[in-house]
């Protein structure tokens, strides 16, 4: 269990870390010269009972509160100190502020020094600690006085820590390690002998040694060669550990990692620069929150300077809570449900605080009463419910970028998707949930749309996939656009020809001429080597003209009776669906579900160049993607078909 400290400078914070771990958290020459904590403390201890817990030492001059606010945005256990012979004072009520605005999950009060003050005083100041822990909602809160020199009251709030420990662990053992992995780094250093060292609580997921990380927002990868966890060497660290990680990496000159960097999966790498939060204004500002003020935001341990734009009204009173979206000049990372601190643009007051709700929002639009519906859904803290809310806000969502956004690992995906009451469109890797209304509405569209082009191209037998996706692409991502059309499809409401979509009812031909001319040309281009001739070679096969063998052949591509793959080059439907059958047997056959321009020509046959063209059409039609020196499948031979 981690805990971070909290309270006003030289209210005895670090000595009573010390008295409860034998650690003094003081690490810098400076602090321990001039007895005042700069930059955040770490200390260690086995309790009586054989709990482990850590803590996090920080600051308490108002000087030094960004520091503060690195050491407990991604904490949800902290001591609030209050020294007996000085009671609440500013940085105490700011601290208390701050754990009030990010949610803390649990927070101890201490009474410290008890020892140099009259038991009456030591109880009045306890009074008036609880009075506020409980205007802060923390009624329930126990508050303990000791005395870090004497040891009065320590062994009481070491039991329990003690239990706490117990109750979170057992919560832990419970719940295991979700997401992928995810740590803000709050210290950086390099150990002779041992290389680059990141520390920080981890916030999700879980790393191994060995493990390929990211370190963001600026997109570096790295690997593990050791972790630490609790002072001693760990193969694994998970959610909730205060961790060190020996990373590996190549980095520019001045880019190695550093406090406001976050360490993570891959996966997530994902920087933004804008983000909407739900946000509730400080009881103590001096102001309301107002609509394009200049902000520093603190976001895991990144201070960040933006503007605020409220997303409803022009301003959110002392007390008030609401959606806001921020811009900032520097990409940072950022996930729903982390937590974030305003203050303003000098850095001298806290304004506000909340959780991201979206990292990715639209920019314009953003204060429609659509996209407040939608926040609303987003905002739900479990996955199941703001998957629901939001199919019932838009009839569909985008199910990778839903895990993205709230850091699902994939078994979590599945495991929504399977207890979801909706459909479930396209590929694994990009599935869409929608709600049958929402497919009914997509069909509809795309009935319309090629009702449309059959009345603009009435000699045309109907757009390619590709084309039809294009203009129905504002209506809904891709996968959820292909659901529609196998759904159409499968009821004959549709009806695909090759590479071509259209209505039942749309049927154009070849007038007598071209057909009897198509009858010539056809035979061929039915070659079995998957290499038809070149136009030219056709013409002079049948001795004509090249120009009007590409002109019929330019009438039956219209028809979906062939496909130009190149300006030379016309294939038919079946002779597409043998290479694409090729491409999908080379990407399985790979552990990578990959395969490439060499492999390809070597299993076609078609030489170098034809490959080319061919991959190239292939990717045009959306059947495969190439990324970088490879190509994957994302549709079988069965659109040719």
């Amino acid at each position: 269990m981690i805990l971070a400290t909290a309270g006003h400078i030289d209210h005895g914070k670090t000595a009573l870390v010390q008295a409860l771990t034998g650690v003094n958290a003081d690490r810098l020459p400076e602090e321990q010269r001039r007895g005042l904590t700069i930059d955040l403390g770490f200390a260690y201890t086995t309790l009586p009972g054989g709990t482990e817990i850590g803590f996090v030492d920080v600051p308490g001059h108002e000087r030094f509160l960004p520091n503060m606010l690195a050491g407990v945005l991604s904490i949800d256990r902290v001591l609030l100190v209050v020294a007996a012979d000085d009671g609440p004072r500013p940085q105490t009520l700011e601290h208390l502020d701050i754990l009030e605005l990010i949610g803390v999950a649990e927070l101890t009060g201490v009474v410290t020094k008890v020892d140099r003050v009259e038991r009456s005083r030591t109880a009045a100041v306890v009074a008036e600690l609880g009075e506020l822990l409980a205007a802060a909602g923390f009624a329930e809160s126990p508050i303990f006085p000791v005395s870090s020199r004497s040891g009065e009251g320590v062994a009481a709030l070491t039991r329990h820590l003690e239990e706490s420990a117990r109750i979170a662990q057992r919560k832990r053992a419970a719940a295991p390690a979700s997401g992928l992995f995810r740590m803000p780094i709050d210290r950086a250093f390099t150990l002779p002998g041992i290389g680059l060292v990141v520390t920080g609580t981890v916030a999700a997921g879980s790393v191994r040694t060995g493990e390929r990380l990211t370190i963001s927002p600026r997109g570096i990868a790295v690997r593990v060669r050791g972790l630490h966890s609790q002072n001693r060497p760990a193969e694994t660290v998970v959610a909730g550990e205060r961790c060190a990680v020996n990373i590996a990496g190549s980095f520019p000159d001045g880019g190695e990692p550093g406090r406001g960097d976050w360490i993570l999966a891959p996966e997530r790498h994902a920087p933004v620069r804008r983000l909407d939060l739900r946000v509730r204004v400080s009881r103590y500002a001096e102001a309301p929150l107002r609509d394009g003020l200049p902000v520093h935001l603190h976001l895991g341990t990144a201070d960040v300077v933006g503007r605020v734009a409220l997303l409803a009204g022009r301003s959110l009173a002392p007390g008030e809570a609401g959606y806001v979206q921020i811009d900032f000049a520097e990409p940072i990372g950022a996930l729903y449900g982390d937590r974030a601190v305003l203050r303003d643009h000098r850095a001298r007051h806290t304004l506000a605080g909340g959780r991201v709700v979206d990292p990715f929002p639209p920019r314009r639009g953003r204060r429609l009463s659509a996209r407040l519906a939608v926040l609303e859904a987003a905002a739900e803290t479990n996955s199941m419910q703001a998957l629901t809310r939001l199919l019932e806000v838009g009839g569909l969502v985008d199910l990778p970028h839903f895990a993205l956004v709230r850091n699902l690992a994939p078994a979590e995906l599945d495991a929504l998707a399977e207890a979801g009451g909706f459909l479930r469109v396209g590929p694994a890797h990009a599935g869409i949930a929608l709600t049958p209304d929402r497919l009914a509405a997509l069909c509809a569209e795309i009935i319309a749309a090629l009702a449309a082009y059959h009345a603009a191209h009435p000699d045309a037998l109907g757009p390619t996939q590709p084309a039809l996706l294009a203009l129905l692409r504002p209506s809904a991502p891709e996968a959820a656009l292909d659901g529609a059309l196998s759904d159409l499809a499968a009821s004959g409401r549709a009806v695909r020809e090759g590479p071509v979509w259209r209505l039942p009812e749309h049927r154009p031909r070849l007038t007598p001429g071209d057909e009897r001319l198509w009858q010539r040309v056809r035979p061929l281009l039915a070659v079995t080597n998957l290499r038809p001739p070149r136009v030219r070679e056709m013409a002079a096969a049948l001795a004509l003209e090249p120009e009007a063998v590409e002109r019929l052949l330019n009438r039956a591509e219209r028809l979906g009776c062939v496909a130009r793959v190149a300006d030379n080059r016309f294939f038919l439907p079946e002779t597409l669906g043998q290479l694409a059958e090729i491409a999908r047997e080379l990407a399985e056959g790979s552990a990578e579900g990959s395969f490439t321009a060499a492999t390809f020509k070597d299993r076609s046959r078609v030489g170098r160049n034809l490959t080319i063209q061919i991959l190239e059409y292939l990717d045009k039609m959306g059947a495969t993607r190439r990324q970088g020196d490879v190509r994957i499948l994302l549709r079988g031979s069965e659109m040719f078909g």
